[in-house]
């Protein structure tokens, strides 16, 4: 018995020592090599969807463009949502050798909090590195053109284009004339925009007006239906019925001639008297030219703006070429502003209904608007310099914001010892009463060989020149500009050399040899596509006394030559004018007497007819009765 115990308990340990307990569920071997394979799964993925979008991009932006557009590479994040491009090359289409912008690294990052509840809430956005006009290795053509001809014409003609230099010894009323604006002309423009109004509503009622085939064939049917027979009841009938209807359309035109001659007669009238009033325009523009360009003491406050203007000229096109760019973007807004000024009105003026209860807005974690950029930062070496830009909070709903978009922009030429500095904001947190200003400063930029004037009487170079530029930028509501430039002149060394006139090499240029340090202070104001730009400077009473005796001779001469030009100008303006007007006239001569017409077939009366048919009917029978 305890011998088969014995042989028990061996078996017993034996199988306790065959099978061994188990030393956990995970096996990490295994575990590593499923890990690696996953990891290898999605940077495959990864870089595949990379890859695909990045060719996407590049063919259709490509096709787009016109030219090559080439990236890098793409960067993507998730923690936070992020997607970036590396070394960006923009192809010129024009110069399929040079690429028109590289940017090394251009990245933004949304929040998604507010992707998801269908906001679009871009928290960074940043161009760094912006190079213009780089040579590139290969040619960034497409392989199918898509440029014309006309595009290389019009890009020509553009760069053939320049501002033309007045001429300093005397006001040439061709230069005065291009300056300035003339009420001659602008009053001819506004006959003209009246004309047309009127000539696009009188086009939309000629289709109801009747003409002379019209009026004949209304003649035609009343005649046959008041001549013939009447006597036969049914076919009185017929004609009574196809009378009515013939008068019915008479009724018709009638009143679209009343309608069209209403039209004429309440607007030729006063046209007819804005184009009398217009023949003594020339006259006033003639009075009003002479008071500011004349060659007097006064006058020659002008003589600032003649040197200088161009130049001030060229930086208000340059800033309403951007202002034309941004138009799209000022519609939206004044949409948006409109939109909300009509739901607050509509709000305000529909009291909620009581059993539909009223929509309560609470407190949201992070409220932003549906759209914006919070922060913008774009910097590059261009060839002509430095240039560093931010802009913090950038969107169109400022009331949802409650913050102004801020912009601060430094660029900086070679050669200059410091930048040129704009800081300013766009403020619609308040619609009625927005802020849109910049304010900007140049300190100590050098000015070296900058001929002022290139021109045969009065050549005006400065050799060399510090000058301190200051000013400020407002835009009132978002079509008038009101803008102070203030240029400090320094160390200036001015010289008129090579004059062709005797006057100004005795008087004017031994001034200009003088003339160490002067101011000029522009304003720019009034409507931001055709603003009034005007400019002074201490540097006019320096030169005044001098500009009377050099010019003063030629100042009947000038008078003379303007007035022709403006005669010239009211002229050309006319022309077109009195055509149109002409033949205004003669359709509302027509139309008195298609009108006169339709009335005298009107007065037409089918019964009457009929009493005079009868009558004669019954003396015929009368007569055969008595007959003897």
């Amino acid at each position: 018995m305890s011998a088969e115990k014995q042989t028990n308990d061996t078996l017993t340990a034996g199988s306790k020592e065959s099978v061994k307990s188990p030393k956990g569920w995970i096996r990490w071997s295994g575990l590593g090599v499923f890990a690696a394979l996953i990891t290898a799964i999605l940077a495959l993925g990864y870089f595949s969807f990379t890859l695909v979008l990045k060719n996407q991009l590049e063919h259709y932006a490509s096709q787009a463009w016109g030219a090559k557009i080439e990236i890098g590479s793409l960067d993507l994040g998730l923690m936070p949502l992020e997607l970036g491009v590396q070394n960006l090359q923009i192809t010129d289409p024009e110069h399929p050798m040079e690429n028109i912008l590289e940017i090394k690294r251009v990245g933004a990052s949304l929040n998604f909090y507010h992707l998801v509840v269908g906001r679009t809430v871009i928290e960074d956005v940043f161009f760094n590195d912006l190079a213009l006009h780089q040579p590139r290795k290969t040619s960034g053509a497409l392989p199918k053109k898509i440029k014309k001809e006309a595009v290389a014409d019009a890009q020509e003609a553009k760069k053939s284009t320049g501002i033309a230099l007045p001429k300093m010894a005397l006001p040439n009323p061709d230069e005065i004339l291009k300056r300035e604006s003339l009420q001659t002309v602008e009053t001819a423009n506004d006959i003209e925009r009246q004309l047309n109004d009127v000539e696009q509503t009188w086009a939309k009622l000629q289709d109801n007006l009747p003409n002379d085939q019209t009026l004949q064939s209304y003649q035609k049917r009343l005649n046959e239906l008041t001549q013939g027979d009447l006597s036969d009841y049914k076919n009185f009938a017929a004609k009574k019925e196809a009378f009515e209807q013939l008068k019915s359309e008479l009724e018709g035109k009638k009143q679209s001639i009343e309608k069209a001659s209403q039209l004429l007669q309440t607007q030729l009238p006063r046209i007819q008297q804005q184009v009398a009033a217009l023949k003594s325009m020339p006259q006033k523009d003639f009075n009003r030219l002479m008071d500011k360009y004349a060659m007097n003491q006064t006058g020659l406050s002008n003589v600032t703006y003649l040197l200088f203007g161009p130049q001030i000229q060229q930086w208000t096109d340059t800033g309403l070429k951007w202002y034309r760019k941004a138009e799209p973007f000022i519609t939206k807004l004044k949409a948006m502003q409109a939109e909300r000024a009509a739901e607050e009105a509509k709000a305000k003026a529909q009291a909620p209904q009581r059993a539909l209860g009223e929509e309560v807005a609470f407190k949201e974690y992070d409220p932003q608007p549906d759209f914006i950029i919070k922060r913008v930062d774009i910097s590059g070496d261009m060839k002509w310099g430095r240039l560093e830009a931010k802009a913090t909070q950038v969107t169109f709903d400022h009331p949802s914001s409650k913050l102004p978009t801020l912009f601060n922009v430094k660029a900086t030429p070679k050669g200059q010892p410091n930048a040129l500095s704009i800081k300013g904001q766009s403020n619609f947190v308040t619609p009625g009463a927005p802020v849109n200003q910049a304010d900007f400063s140049w300190p100590a930029y050098q000015i070296k060989q900058w001929a002022i004037l290139k021109d045969d009487t009065l050549p005006v170079t400065m050799n060399q020149a510090v000058v301190d530029a200051a000013g400020q930028v407002s835009l009132v509501g978002l079509d008038k500009v009101d803008a102070l430039i203030n240029l400090e002149y320094q160390k200036v060394d001015m010289v008129v050399s090579g004059s062709k006139s005797d006057d100004v090499s005795r008087y004017i240029a031994p001034i200009f040899k003088e003339v160490n340090q002067f101011n000029v202070k522009a304003d720019i104001t009034g409507s931001v596509t055709s603003p009034n730009i005007g400019a002074k400077s201490n540097l006019d009473q320096l030169l005044s006394k001098a500009f009377n005796k050099a010019l003063n001779k030629e100042v009947a001469q000038v008078k003379t030559q303007l007035r022709q030009e403006l005669n010239a100008r009211l002229e050309k303006e006319l022309g077109p004018i009195n055509q149109q007007l002409k033949g205004l006239l003669g359709e509302q001569l027509s139309l008195q007497k298609d009108s006169q017409d339709i009335e005298k077939m009107l007065s037409a009366k089918l019964e009457d007819q009929v009493k005079k048919e009868t009558e004669k009917a019954v003396g015929q029978e009368l007569k055969k009765l008595f007959k003897f």
